[in-house]
């Protein structure tokens, strides 16, 4: 145990049981979401696409990319 965390301690020993049990009740909390979050933390990978749009400004123009494929698609397919 680190020396602040017993310094810690030692002041939390001299509140009351009610102060120490909702002290307690906090450090459990977060000692509990740090542990979640380390659990949920998943690495990110991005892969390169194997086959683009043919668009070279899609990251640009990409409302107007999207909207010329939605209204190409919507109308030859039917």
């Amino acid at each position: 145990m680190t020396q602040l965390l017993e310094q810690a301690f030692a002041a939390a020993a001299k509140l009351s049981q009610e102060k120490q049990d909702e002290l307690a009740q906090l450090i459990l909390q977060e000692i509990s979401r740090q542990q979640k979050m380390e659990t949920t933390k998943k690495t990110l990978i991005l892969k390169p696409a194997t086959k683009g749009s043919g668009y070279t400004d899609t990251s640009i123009n990409h409302d107007a990319v999207l909207a010329e494929f939605i209204y190409t698609n919507k109308f030859s397919s039917g």
